[in-house]
């Protein structure tokens, strides 16, 4: 009986042991999102609440504080689901974003535009001869501001031929003056464009049959976003440059043009185009200007006349007063050819 209570004493002992021990200390767990939110955590029965928001090891809540198993810090992102001896509201950790930011989330980066998909500004003419801009275009600055360098060298010129006529025995409408150098070998007379801010619209490749001469003819006009269009025809011996830009354009026997991409091939004031002009037995350069943004004061005459020039007779100008009242007067002086008037000078 003795030994049969001294053996009842040492388990009564143990039992008092194990009850003092205080039992698991609760689980925290958590993740902390991309967008800096705040982490999940699991619910215990504990009125401690739990810190989740420091990366040091997690405490129990006993008043002599004790350590989990290890130093590490838990990690709660595994697949392996953590089991606590309490009766908890655990939430299943979710996948979250990476530490890696996407590109909506890179304010130091600037998204490339897809240049497929942008408009460019530029000035178009549909099958009627109407021009219409794609863009709100910019106010013009006035001609003489903007012409400021006279084409080719005006003391070789013999006649000018001025824009706005009938030509060819009244058989075509000519909204271009013309300017001749007789007396001028046609390959020593540089051609330089006369204003600033434009770029190449269209080009034209082309040997004369109806002449006896191989020199190619070329036909580059040039226009401003505000919607003034240069012509420049009868080019001869094209500069390097605008060679390299037009030597994918074939050339043909006809004027037709072929359009190219509005501001992508610019051209500066006084740059040299080309160091000819015309062919060996017919030197001249045809230069005209147009107002893409209204009609001319004979766009009605045009339209019931010459409708086959409708986008270019009904808006061409009269420039020769655009480059000083000296330039002005030399060209006044000069012959006009066969056609003495001008539906646009003569007003």
């Amino acid at each position: 009986m003795k030994s049969f209570a001294l053996m009842l004493t040492f388990l009564l002992f143990l039992t008092s042991c194990q009850s003092s021990s205080g039992g698991e200390s609760p689980l925290v767990t958590g993740t902390t999102s991309e967008s800096g939110t705040q982490p999940n955590t699991t619910s215990t029965a504990s009125s401690t609440p739990a810190n989740t928001a420091t990366n040091l090891p997690t405490h129990t809540a006993t008043n002599t504080p004790t350590h989990t198993a290890t130093s590490t810090p838990a990690n709660t992102a595994t697949n392996t689901p953590t089991h606590t001896a309490t009766h908890t509201a655990t939430n299943t950790p979710t996948n979250t974003a990476t530490s890696t930011p996407t590109e909506s989330m890179r304010p130091d980066r600037t998204r490339i535009p897809d240049e497929s998909k942008m408009t460019m500004k530029r000035w178009q003419s549909n099958g009627d001869g109407q021009w219409s801009s794609t863009h709100e275009p910019a106010r013009c600055p006035l001609m003489d501001e903007l012409f400021e360098i006279f084409p080719i060298d005006i003391s070789v010129l013999t006649q000018f031929a001025r824009p706005g006529r009938t030509g060819f025995n009244e058989t075509i409408y000519i909204a271009h003056g013309a300017l001749r150098a007789d007396n001028t070998k046609y390959d020593e007379i540089n051609v330089k464009f006369p204003a600033s801010g434009f770029s190449l619209h269209a080009v034209n490749r082309r040997v004369e049959t109806y002449i006896q001469s191989d020199e190619e003819q070329i036909k580059l006009e040039f226009i401003h976003p505000c919607g003034i269009l240069v012509r420049l025809d009868h080019l001869a011996q094209l500069s390097p440059k605008w060679l390299d830009i037009v030597k994918d354009v074939p050339v043909t026997s006809d004027s037709r043009l072929t359009f190219v991409e509005q501001n992508i091939h610019l051209v500066e004031l006084g740059e040299v185009l080309s160091d000819g002009i015309g062919h060996p037995t017919n030197t001249y350069l045809d230069f005209g200007v147009y107002d893409l943004t209204r009609k001319n004061n004979v766009a009605k005459y045009i339209s019931e006349n010459w409708p086959d020039y409708k986008g270019s007779g009904d808006h061409g100008i009269c420039w020769s007063s655009f480059f000083g009242e000296e330039t002005e007067q030399i060209l006044k002086n000069l012959p006009t050819g066969s056609v003495s008037t001008s539906d646009y000078c003569d007003k």
